[in-house]
């Protein structure tokens, strides 16, 4: 549980957003201008918790719970 809310807290300060403001099922499309700034953001949290993924592996994640998921896994 701890690591969920530590993804958060990097996923919400990449984002410039509030932690509350990233529920499980928000679409991470809604929280972000382009697709450009996903990805950056998924390229500074893989170097921030120092893990590597696949575009495979990141294909079809859509929401801010799938997005936790996948690095919490990883990490777990």
């Amino acid at each position: 549980m701890e690591r969920v809310a530590e993804i958060k807290a990097k996923m919400a300060e990449l984002l410039s957003q509030p932690v509350d403001a990233l529920g499980d099922d928000i679409e991470l499309t809604s929280l972000v201008n382009s697709s450009f700034v996903l990805v950056e953001m998924i390229i500074e949290m893989q170097e921030e918790f120092d893990v590597r993924f696949t575009q495979q592996e990141v294909t079809g994640v859509t929401t801010v719970g799938q997005l936790v998921k996948v690095f919490a896994d990883r990490l777990a």
